[in-house]
């Protein structure tokens, strides 16, 4: 029995050279024959061999008498044929006696190839090998050709090159034999058609035509022809036909395989070009990577005064691919070519792709080999130009539509939640005709919810950092007209010393607006433009002025470094906070739609308003309200402990404070058309937008001291029902995990036209309950059913 997948191929087998010596025989018989005295010798020696003859049972014996054996089998593989692919031996195994020096190159007929070079799993080749079996059987029993035999390819890594080859297999039976077990089944013509209509129905086969009736002798060959460039194009080509060919990196770095594949350079890089216009060559500025790109590795065109003369100017221009087999002995090295030479390629082919007549990009390959890429590249690349343009162009409509996305997110009022009513108020001026008025956008008796979190101190910071990088500045320029010294006629010099001195002292004092403005205009126009001829004085002259402009900032012109930590720690500490707010803000979205906006400047606030005349079929409830209320509380812990993990990192530690203010009676809120935002409607509703502006200044009645400190979250209210539902909330946060210790209750002293707030506060646990710093908070009824919410 030979070996198969799995060792369960069920026929009987054996192993017999009788097919290739009775094809020799012939030949030694036909006198017309070129080849019959070779024929004749190769008889000679098999009739003085006869331990070769039948059925073989021990393969040692072929080993013995190898040069005959491979003697025999070139009537299946000519010598000429130094690169086919061929293998053969015992029918239906991978024990082969014989294998064609191309095939043990390639490792293509080995077990492992069968079983792991397929997209077939192994329980589908074994049924495969048994119908290929039954095929044989119909053929040489029964006198049948059933043709059930498919298509297989397999695909092998070549460890040598790094690249992947494909084959395409198939069975040869010219040797192969089938011998009766006693005597074949009868098969009937009813039975016959049964069998044809059902080929994978192993089942029915095997019953019809039982396995151990049947031996499979002589030999079994199969043969195998490189079909790679054929292979890569097809899959290449099914690649980009994916809806994310170019945005999804995996699927990037998959094509890209796929063309070393084809063009059989295993080290090149690929890179792809969009524009947005392609009036002329300067469209290159503003060309955009697809999936990468190599000349526009930063995400832009490197600087180049020489662009159109470059290799890729060419293409764009002529329409044409062009080769570079050696980049740095090229005609033409502009600052595009030097850009590819930095990033260690050395030779480049640049493809056009055109849609119609209209460019839509470049397909860029480069290799770090000379002459690694040849105009035989340029031939094999021009199979998939077509389909690597048409994905180009739904790459770039897709982008196109994100670009849109992302302008009406972040820099329009329309918040998706309310876009059905700007929609609406769009189609009705349309039907209204040239003389329709916009129609108020107004959405009433809807619940507000505000947050915000601030930094402590932060104006007192900002202040101090300018301050600090001011005197700075001044004492550097002291430090110039000190080297220079007294030079005789030249008082002014002293004069501007004086100057400095006076506004140094100031400054150190204390800085107002006055004084900051005084001091750089100062600099700008009186001392900066004297420090070239200053320089000239001596060299410690000269070495003062390169301290005092190395100091200053190359765009802003002043000293920026205090002020430049403090302003990126702010940037860092918002984008923390907000990318929070968003990750929740989704979640919350899915539960219920509402709409949302948020606002920067030292820290973060926004406003949630919910309610039915939001939604275009209504379906509000309180039960969403209470569930944005505890979504809120939650969301402030979160920010908590998220800014402790960044607060280490930051030039400068700002401290967090956190603020909800509660409001339970709805309002309206209109839409300002002048102003692109939505404003509370109404006189009795201004009430609540004065305390939201004035409430982060509080401070608790009696003692002076601020409502908002850091670590914990205050809660500002008006009527007792308030604090009992939010007390109810914080409770059960606390059993959770949020917060901790007491839940204090303040009266505040009055604002300016605000009376009679108190607030809630309560320390936010130092460290988050598993699992929440990195996930959106859950919300669930039954949270609500657990603290009690009406």
């Amino acid at each position: 029995m030979g070996a198969s997948f799995g060792d369960g191929f069920p026929f009987p087998t054996s192993l017999s050279l009788e097919g290739v010596i009775s094809f020799w025989r012939e030949l030694s018989e036909d006198e017309s024959s070129p080849l019959r005295e070779h024929a004749l010798r190769l008889i000679d020696r098999v009739e003085q061999t006869p331990e070769i003859r039948g059925r073989i049972q021990d393969r040692s014996i072929l080993e013995g008498h190898r040069g005959l054996v491979e003697g025999l089998l070139t009537a299946l593989f000519p010598p000429a044929d130094a690169d086919a692919l061929g293998a053969t031996g015992e029918p239906f195994g991978f024990s082969n006696i014989y294998e064609t020096p191309a095939a043990k190159r390639a490792g293509v007929f080995s077990q492992d190839a069968f079983l792991y070079g397929t997209t077939h799993t192994a329980e589908l080749m074994a049924q495969g090998q048994m119908i290929a079996a039954y095929q044989e059987v119909l053929k040489k029993a029964y006198g049948v050709d059933a043709a059930l035999d498919y298509p297989l390819l397999i695909t092998i890594e070549d460890p040598e090159a790094g690249l992947r080859r494909h084959y395409q297999v198939w069975w040869d039976s010219e040797c192969l034999e089938v011998y009766p077990r006693d005597t074949f089944p009868e098969l009937s013509t009813e039975q016959l058609q049964r069998l044809l209509a059902e080929p994978t129905n192993l089942d029915l086969w095997m019953e019809l035509l039982p396995p151990e009736r049947f031996e499979f002798g002589g030999l079994g060959t199969v043969r195998a022809t490189d079909v790679t460039m054929r292979e890569a194009v097809s899959r290449l080509k099914d690649d980009l036909l994916e809806q994310d060919a170019m945005s999804n990196p995996a699927n990037v770095g998959r094509w890209q395989v796929r063309i070393r594949t084809l063009l059989g350079t295993p080290d090149v890089e690929v890179g792809l070009i969009g524009f947005d216009q392609t009036d002329d060559f300067t469209a290159i500025d503003c060309a955009f990577p697809v999936g990468r790109s190599l000349l526009l590795s930063g995400g832009h065109a490197p600087k180049c005064p020489k662009k159109g003369d470059s290799n890729y100017a060419d293409a764009f221009k002529n329409g044409q691919s062009v080769v570079v087999s050696d980049l740095e002995h090229a005609a033409v090295c502009t600052g595009f070519e030097h850009h590819l030479m930095e990033s260690g390629f050395k030779s480049l082919l640049i493809q056009p792709l055109f849609l119609g007549e209209r460019l839509a990009g470049l397909l860029e390959v480069a290799s770090p080999t000379a002459g690694a890429l040849t105009a035989f590249s340029s031939f094999k690349l021009g199979e998939v130009a077509q389909p690597f343009a048409t994905a180009l162009e739904r790459s770039a409509s897709e982008r196109e539509d994100r670009i849109q996305s992302v302008i009406k997110q972040h820099y329009t009022a329309i918040h998706p939640s309310v876009e059905w009513r700007f929609r609406d108020a769009g189609a009705a001026l349309l039907e209204g005709g040239i003389d329709a008025i916009p129609e108020p956008i107004v959405f009433r008796e809807v619940y507000p919810l505000y947050g915000l979190t601030d930094i402590r101190g932060s104006s007192d910071t900002r202040g101090r950092s300018i301050q600090a990088d001011l005197a700075e500045q001044l004492e550097l320029a002291l430090g110039v007209i000190r080297a220079a010294g007294s030079r005789p006629g030249f008082p002014v010099i002293d004069q501007i010393g004086y100057r400095l001195e006076r506004f140094l002292g100031r400054v150190e004092t204390s800085l107002h607006s006055d004084d900051e403005t005084a001091a750089i205009a100062f600099l700008t126009s009186e001392l900066e433009p004297l420090l070239d001829q200053l320089a000239g004085w001596g060299d410690g002259v000269a070495a003062a002025v390169d301290r005092y402009r190395a100091s200053l900032d190359p765009q802003l012109g002043v000293l920026y470094r205090r002020r430049r930590a403090f302003d990126d720690s702010v940037a860092r500490f918002n984008e923390t906070v907000t990318m929070v707010l968003n990750d929740e803000e989704r979640a919350a979205q899915a539960v219920f739609p509402h709409f949302f906006e948020r606002f920067q400047t030292d820290g973060v606030d926004y406003n949630i308003y919910v309610g039915d005349s939001l939604l275009r079929g209504g379906g509000f409830s309180p039960l969403y309200l209470h569930n944005l209320r505890l979504w809120q509380l939650k969301v402030a812990a979160r920010i908590e402990w998220a800014l402790a993990t960044v607060r280490p990192t930051l030039g400068v530690d700002l401290a967090p404070t956190h603020l909800i203010l509660v409001q339970d009676q709805p309002l309206s809120i209109r839409f300002r058309i002048d102003e692109k935002r939505f404003d509370v409607d109404g006189a009795y509703n201004i009430r609540y937008e004065l305390v939201k502006k004035r409430i982060d200044k509080a401070h608790i009645r009696s003692t002076g001291e601020r409502l908002t400190q850091p670590g914990m979250l205050a809660v500002v209210y008006s009527q007792s029902h308030e604090a009992q539902e939010y007390r109810r909330y914080l409770e059960y946060l606390r059993s959770a995990g949020f917060y901790s210790g007491e839940i204090e209750d303040h009266e505040l002293e009055d604002l300016q036209g605000v009376y009679g707030l108190r607030a809630l506060r309560v320390k936010i646990n130092a460290e988050a309950p598993e699992g929440l710093l990195a996930s959106p908070v859950s919300l669930s009824v039954d949270q609500l059913a657990d603290v009690g919410a009406d």
